[in-house]
């Protein structure tokens, strides 16, 4: 007769991960500590880009939906890494935070419609102590782009 024996070693490593990953949340967007020199908060300025009724930019959703599948596939092998004992939680969403923070910044900087408006292209000028301004939505002080970053929390 066969003897069985059981290796639980695996399924512990396996109910911890899951037990530490459902602690813990990556965040990706803009954070209440960036502002604008007047004191007005990046997030709200990225949220009537991202969703004016009439003028929108939109530069969240879009990458959202565009690398739902590759960070799918990034979480996953992130995941399996911290099953292994490779990385830890904080680290694996530090380092998806990172990629995803990027990839939002890449899609800010391709955004090219609706096109500025004069009035906006002439307030940018008004702002400038030099000839010239950029007639790119999205990037005149570059603070927004720079503003995307990402964090981990516990839930």
């Amino acid at each position: 007769m066969a003897k069985v024996t059981l290796n639980t070693a695996g399924s512990d490593a396996l109910r911890k991960a899951i037990a530490e990953i459902g602690k813990k949340q990556g965040r990706v967007g803009f954070f209440e500590h960036s502002k604008y020199p007047g004191g007005t908060p990046v997030a709200y300025v990225a949220s009537i880009q991202e969703l004016h009724p009439e003028h929108a930019r939109p530069f969240m959703r879009p990458t959202i939906e565009e690398q739902r599948l590759a960070w799918r596939a990034s979480l996953l092998m992130g995941s399996k890494a911290v099953i292994n004992g490779k990385i830890d939680v904080t680290n694996m969403l530090q380092q998806f935070g990172m990629l995803a923070a990027g990839d939002v910044r890449k899609t800010i900087s391709q955004v090219m419609d609706p096109p500025l408006a004069p009035a906006t292209i002439a307030a940018r000028q008004r702002r400038r102590k030099t000839p010239g301004v950029s007639t790119k939505p999205l990037v005149d002080t570059g603070l927004l782009i720079q503003s995307v970053t990402s964090d981990v929390v516990d839930k």
